[in-house]
């Protein structure tokens, strides 16, 4: 076959496809703007993990802000409105809403994933997800995570849901000061959610912020999942040594003597353990 008999060939084909993929689009365009929203089918995409968003609650969100979807031509539909909508809730982390030629609006959502809950004296109970957002207590879902009680004023107001870094570089220094060590205890849990044997170990973690008229940063001790005792690391700088520090002692002191002769185990003491009966 000549060569310019191929480069026809070619040019007629693609100059083919180009007008068959015009016409399509322009067909179902057309079908798009003729037909009606006949359902919203909404999928929570990781609902086998975790349960603070349902269907229900997605399109209650549509109805109070009243947006009318079933019924309306779907050309009249703003699905990036409708996005946005979804992705201001608290919990949800991705968001995508699209129409298909059958009449049906779908949504398609996840959820944010919380590492950390927060129940201080002071009356501050929240979660704190991995992505860093304070976001509040859920009626019908209760996330299974580390638990901080005790007594510390995060740097916002009781209620306040958002992303944590929308806080920092405040002027004032006590809540500068406080930002800056939930940031460290944030990091903390985390640290010990993703080791397994850490895990494991921690039930409960307590921080005391020594009264507003203290010194001091606040003091955390930990409370282990067997036996009776409290461990205080003090400061939360150099957190990993200290937990180094605590394995080994577990592994060539108390395993000889047992895990539960000490009922107080402090850490905060540089290349020392301070055990007391």
């Amino acid at each position: 076959m000549k060569k310019p008999l191929v480069i026809t060939l070619n040019v007629l084909t693609w100059t083919a496809i180009f007008v068959y993929m015009i016409v399509v689009s322009r067909y179902s365009g057309r079908c798009r703007s003729e037909r009606t929203c006949r359902s919203v089918e909404v999928r929570v995409l990781d609902s086998a993990e975790r349960n603070f968003i349902s269907p229900a609650m997605v399109r209650a969100w549509f109805e109070t802000e009243r947006i009318p979807l079933v019924g309306q031509e779907l050309s009249s539909i703003n699905t990036l409105e409708l996005e946005a909508l979804v992705r201001r809730r608290g919990f949800v982390k991705t968001a995508r809403v699209y129409t298909s030629l059958d009449g049906r609006l779908h949504v398609e959502l996840t959820q944010r994933k919380p590492v950390m809950r927060m129940s201080s004296v002071e009356g501050y109970d929240f979660y704190v997800t991995e992505d860093d957002c304070i976001l509040p207590l859920q009626r019908q879902c209760v996330a299974y995570v580390p638990v901080v009680t005790g007594r510390f004023r995060p740097p916002f107001r009781r209620g306040y849901v958002g992303p944590l870094d929308s806080l920092a570089g405040n002027e004032e220094k006590k809540v500068d000061k406080n930002y800056s060590f939930l940031v460290k205890l944030i990091n903390f849990v985390k640290f010990v959610d993703n080791d397994a044997f850490w895990k494991a170990f921690v039930v409960q973690i307590n921080v005391d912020d020594g009264g507003s008229d203290s010194a001091e940063g606040p003091s955390v001790e930990i409370v282990p999942r067997a036996g009776n005792q409290i461990v205080r690391l003090g400061s939360l700088d150099g957190y990993r040594e200290k937990l180094d520090k605590l394995l080994s002692f577990y592994r060539n002191g108390a395993a000889y003597e047992g895990w539960d002769r000490y009922r107080y185990i402090d850490l905060d003491y540089k290349d020392q353990i301070v055990c007391i009966k």
